[in-house]
């Protein structure tokens, strides 16, 4: 395959209702905005875009689609993996010859090494994967087993040890705290208490603020007297814009109070957590360059030292060495905090 990878393939891809987006040769997308492209952007970028030698899309909901990224080449591996998730149609040969096992989207989300013991990311919700026959710099993406016709049927990942903590658990079960609960009751502080631990799922796993109110609504139809739209719309608001700062911490005071015991004597590390949780999304990619110590106050090795402990306490990870005019690249392990 030599050229012309993108303007190819995207429209076999939309056939199967995936909307695809170029990447460059380093494996980076190769426009902004790549997280919310839809089929009719797909084709524009297709034009725009024809030559491009790899393509991707978004995990989760957008394609359907969960994709087990097996980082190692080692096929045992692979072969345990596939055991333990159950077997799937479609699997994919990177280009460094690992391996990337596709299953029907069940609400995963993106999380990288949920399993300390296994090189295995889940690349769910918020998460985007390089799509064969895609061409890089360090070889090309090939499936294995399956093709474009099977993406239509596969199955869903088997639950495994720490399964749960890879879905979004966003439904209120049937003895919802507002039940039989009337005006003065305290409806407003119990729907706040009760929805903004799922918030924090449902942000993880890229979906909305409407996803929230359809919650909280239906928690609203647990009381005796259920409160007006407008009520559950501030609540909504109030949880919603706390999380997506970075703020939400309902549910969690022992969390929170062993991450403040972790800083006690690394304020500056604890400063530049901060300011990542409100600046940079759950699911991002993002920097921490040493422009950052200009706009704090701080000269660079302070900043470096703050960054280096953010690292070695695993609140952030680095997927990308830095290169000439290009800072590292880091994600958050988890929902933006090791624990």
């Amino acid at each position: 395959m030599t050229g012309r990878t993108f303007g190819r393939w995207q429209p076999a891809y939309a056939e199967h209702r995936i909307a695809t987006f170029p990447v460059r040769a380093d494996k980076v997308p190769a426009i902004r905005g790549y997280q919310k492209i839809g089929l009719r952007g797909s084709q524009q970028l297709a034009l725009r875009f024809a030559d491009a030698n790899a393509l991707g899309f978004m995990c989760g909901p957008r394609s359907r689609i969960t994709v087990l990224d097996i980082d190692t080449d080692n096929e045992t591996v692979l072969a345990d993996a596939l055991k333990r998730h159950g077997r799937t149609p479609v699997v994919v040969r990177t280009a460094s010859g690992k391996w990337h096992a596709y299953y029907r989207h069940n609400g995963e989300r993106r999380r990288i090494r949920p399993w300390p013991d296994l090189a295995i990311d889940v690349l769910g919700a918020r998460g985007f994967v390089i799509a064969p026959p895609s061409e890089t710099t360090s070889g090309s993406y090939q499936f294995t087993d399956g093709s474009l016709d099977d993406l239509d049927r596969q199955p869903i990942m088997h639950a495994a040890e720490n399964d749960d903590r890879l879905t979004a658990t966003a439904q209120p079960d049937s003895a919802s705290p507002l039940r039989g609960m009337r005006e003065h009751d305290g409806r407003n502080k119990t729907l706040f208490l009760a929805i903004a631990p799922a918030a924090r799922e449902l942000f993880a796993a890229a979906e909305s603020r409407h996803a929230l109110f359809e919650l909280a609504m239906r928690h609203n139809r647990k009381p005796r007297e259920p409160m007006s739209v407008e009520e559950v719309n501030k609540v909504v608001d109030s949880v919603w814009q706390m999380t997506c700062e970075g703020h939400n911490w309902v549910g969690q005071r022992e969390r929170r109070e062993r991450e403040l015991s972790c800083f006690k004597s690394d304020v500056d590390a604890h400063y530049l957590l901060e300011f990542l949780r409100v600046t940079e999304g759950a699911a991002a990619q993002f920097w921490i360059a040493n422009g950052l110590a200009e706009s704090f106050g701080w000269n660079r090795q302070r900043l470096a030292n703050a960054r280096q402990r953010l690292v070695e306490l695993g609140y952030v990870q680095q997927i990308k060495r830095p290169w000439p005019g290009h800072p590292a690249v880091f994600v958050w392990p988890g929902w933006w905090s090791p624990c």
